[in-house]
């Protein structure tokens, strides 16, 4: 197996030992592994379509606290059909998990955005700076997918 270029960008494909620095193997094998045993899909590589779409991942947003900045993620259901769970990892320093209010019984519906905000505790923020962020999704088919891309913290406007 091996590693391919610009594998944060969006997807993981291949996993070998050899690639270079402990988060991006550990985050390979989080994510092989949740992708085995939820029977989820990789990340988009052109032969399937996401079923979210980032729309903005903003911070730090205020009020402004000494704990950590407060960031927040809004993602849009681009699929058919429903979203029934849907987390976003993010990693700057350390991982932090956004969790979206979508469940069986409250879906988000097909066009529909949603967004989680936390506040990073022990976090910091470069604006310049590019964080990798797995998105698991289940869709209401019970159908899996984990998508992972690079993205930029932006400041509110």
């Amino acid at each position: 197996m091996e590693c391919r270029k610009g594998m944060y960008n969006s997807y993981v494909k291949y996993v070998r030992k050899s690639c270079p620095g402990i988060l991006v193997i550990s985050l390979i094998f989080t994510l092989a592994a949740a992708m085995i045993f939820a029977g989820g899909a990789a990340c988009n590589d052109g032969s399937q379509n996401q079923a979210v779409e980032i729309i903005s991942v903003t911070g730090p947003i205020p009020p402004f606290t000494p704990g950590g900045p407060a960031v927040e993620i809004t993602l849009k259901n681009v699929s058919a059909e429903p979203i029934t769970g849907l987390t976003a990892t993010l990693v700057a320093g350390r991982s932090f998990d956004f969790n979206f209010e979508v469940s069986p019984a409250a879906p988000l519906m097909p066009n529909g955005s949603i967004s989680s905000k936390i506040t990073m505790i022990g976090g910091g923020l470069d604006d310049t700076a590019m964080y990798p962020m797995t998105i698991k999704v289940t869709l209401q088919s019970g159908a899996a997918a984990i998508y992972m891309q690079q993205v930029q913290i932006k400041a509110p406007q």
